[in-house]
């Protein structure tokens, strides 16, 4: 596409929580096609807002995951101006021809609030809404008053031709993977073909606020960048979006980067920001071939060379794996638990791994320096107390450096977002919360302060001994006695579990 004679104006808005601060992929992704399109794009991020009152970062020290990050030792600091004003200020300063928000479940609302204020200023200019929750629920978010167009697919070029078309006042209902909102009607298109990863350009990092490239790690905080090595799973587990993702794609959503792209692209990061880490988002870095683990390992070293984390299955775990991920510079690998009752795992979560599997992947990892993380959540639709003790059980057996636990949330378009909703736990119009501390199921057999007692409590049965646990049951009350309980044994296990490992 030719530059333009006239700049045609996109602000984008990042609906992002509190102080998370890995700049996105998708959106700097965006950013970058834009640009090279000859677009004039700017952004406003909420992320230096505090929008909750807390970070995720302090949810998680509060239930003894992390240690606790202070961001002020760099001199990061939450805005303290008015979100909405600030916005609208940018709105009327930029004079955008077209608002694009970028949005998950927990953050829609207040995505939302910004263009509604938008809107409230002037009703003309075109919203377009996209991120997971509006693929995920559609029809929903196009039901918005003030949302115009949604994207229900991946929208990096889809939101190209759009702002080529309104630009040239070009009919624009026809664009696949957009619904179109006009004159009273709805304009469903069909999903485009999906993005070969390799044709990408490089993420756009200008349009962030520089502070974005720190991200906290095993409680230091370093200078950071996230890459997709992949996009998509092959898998379906029944809380996860790519089971909505594998259903509407006919199972093709599963695609990859060629590696030397892939380190290529990191290479060049490194050397213009000066990064420290880097987290590869892959939903599943392992299992995958031998022959790319083994290029990957082989081209990091020579063109790279920084230590990273990433996220894998159990079922990619052997020697030759974790020795090549080590081998890399990897220092941090974490790997889904999710539940210890294996008949549960399998029945209701659709993951068909062995509690041995799981255990013996763990065993192979822990031969590493690598930090290992285990990923389990607890209050599955049905899920009882005994079946969070059989998670509970698993974790103490896994001997993990660090034990993530989060509690459910029923997420659009997941199996068990209509399980719970069947069975009257939560409204049908319900999003979806913070898993690292939202617990939204109303159950006849366990309540939510129960839940979020055993979230806190969790890590605690883990790491004491089975003759404490009594009086760890105690601080699952969430009441004054229960707190009081709780912040002793916190102090506990952070002098012995997080001091003891620098952490």
């Amino acid at each position: 596409m030719s530059k333009l004679d006239k700049p045609f104006r996109i602000l984008l808005i990042h609906a992002n929580s509190s102080m998370d601060t890995l700049i996105p992929p998708n959106l700097a992704t965006l950013s970058a096609i834009l640009k090279r399109g000859g677009y004039e794009v700017k952004l406003f991020d909420t992320t230096f807002y505090n929008t909750r009152g807390f970070t995720g970062d302090d949810a998680r020290y509060k239930t003894l995951q992390v240690k606790k990050t202070d961001f002020d030792d760099l001199g990061i600091h939450f805005t303290k101006t008015d979100m909405v004003e600030d916005f609208l200020s940018m709105v009327k300063d930029f004079k955008p021809d077209i608002i694009g928000l970028s949005a998950v479940a927990l953050t829609f609302d207040m995505g939302m609030a910004l263009v509604n204020a938008a809107k409230e200023y002037d009703s003309s200019i075109p919203v377009v809404v996209g991120g997971s929750h509006a693929i995920t629920a559609p029809e929903a978010v196009i039901a918005e008053k003030n949302v115009d167009i949604i994207a229900v697919g991946e929208a990096e070029n889809s939101f190209l031709e759009l702002c080529q078309k309104i630009r040239d006042k070009q009919d624009y209902t026809d664009i696949l993977n957009m619904w179109i909102k006009k004159e009273d009607k709805i304009y469903r298109n069909k999903l485009g073909n999906l993005i070969e990863m390799d044709n990408l350009p490089y993420q756009d990092w200008e349009l962030f606020d520089k502070r974005r490239i720190y991200k906290p790690m095993s409680g230091t905080i370093g200078r950071t960048g996230c890459f997709e090595l992949t996009r998509g799973c092959i898998f379906s587990c029944t809380y996860c979006i790519n089971e909505f993702l594998n259903k509407v794609h006919a199972h093709k959503n599963y695609r990859v980067k060629s590696i030397p792209t892939f380190v290529d692209e990191v290479r060049h990061f490194k050397d213009k920001y000066g990064l420290e880490y880097v987290y590869i988002l892959a939903e599943m870095f392992l299992p995958t071939t031998k022959e790319r683990i083994r290029d990957f390992s082989r081209l990091w070293k020579e063109k790279v060379g920084l230590p990273f984390w990433c996220q894998v299955r159990v079922e990619g775990v052997d020697e030759e794996n974790v020795r090549l991920l080590e081998e890399s510079g990897c220092v941090s690998v974490s790997a889904g638990v999710e539940s210890g009752n294996e008949k549960f795992r399998r029945k209701v979560l659709h993951r068909m791994m062995s509690n041995e599997k799981i255990i013996d992947a763990f065993k192979i990892l822990k031969k590493s320096r690598m930090q290992i993380s285990g990923n389990s959540v607890i209050g599955f639709p049905g899920e009882t107390r005994e079946e969070i003790f059989d998670t509970i059980e698993l974790n103490r057996q896994l001997n993990l450096d660090n034990i993530m636990i989060h509690v459910f949330n029923p997420y659009k378009g997941t199996s068990l977002h209509a399980l719970s909703v069947e069975r009257g736990y939560i409204p049908e119009d319900y999003k979806g919360g913070d898993y690292r501390s939202d617990f939204a199921l109303n159950m006849p057999h366990i309540t939510k302060d129960q839940i979020l007692g055993l979230q806190r409590t969790f890590n605690i049965y883990v790491k004491f001994p089975k003759s404490r646990w009594d009086e760890i049951k105690l601080a699952e009350k969430m009441d004054e006695q229960g707190n009081k309980k709780f912040e002793e044994l916190s102090k506990e296990y952070r002098s012995k579990f997080f001091e003891k490992q620098g952490m």
